[in-house]
């Protein structure tokens, strides 16, 4: 896959996560503008976003993720008596970083106004 395909890829992706993992997105503007944001941006302001993204939600996983790209990665085991709590995990992490994901939008579009009234 090349580098343009796997960015073209976390984009939709991250639009995905914002309008899935929000309960009240269908009904909300926000996601469109989100995703015409993100589609606006150019691959290096983008992988700029996804950095600081991650290093806003690193923390919302038990998953440990490898600094190489490329590596295969299984999933840890659970005992019955830890699913639900991993199932709840994955839920409030994949809401938790959909509001970052957003969030991270407005903080950097207000950077960008700051930037211009100092102007």
């Amino acid at each position: 896959m090349s580098e343009n395909d796997r960015t073209a890829r976390a984009r939709m992706l991250m639009v995905r996560v914002v309008s899935e993992k929000i309960p009240q997105a269908e009904r909300w503007s926000v996601p469109k503008e989100f995703k015409s944001w993100i589609d606006g941006l150019s691959n290096e302001d983008f992988k700029v976003y996804m950095d600081r993204l991650s290093a806003l939600t690193r923390h919302l996983s038990d998953e440990e993720y490898p600094r190489q790209t490329g590596v295969f990665i299984t999933g840890k085991l659970y005992t019955v008596d830890k699913m639900e709590t991993k199932q709840r995990l994955e839920l409030i992490g994949g809401e938790a970083t959909a509001y970052f994901a957003l969030a991270l939008w407005r903080a950097l579009e207000a950077e960008q106004l700051v930037r211009q009234l100092n102007e």
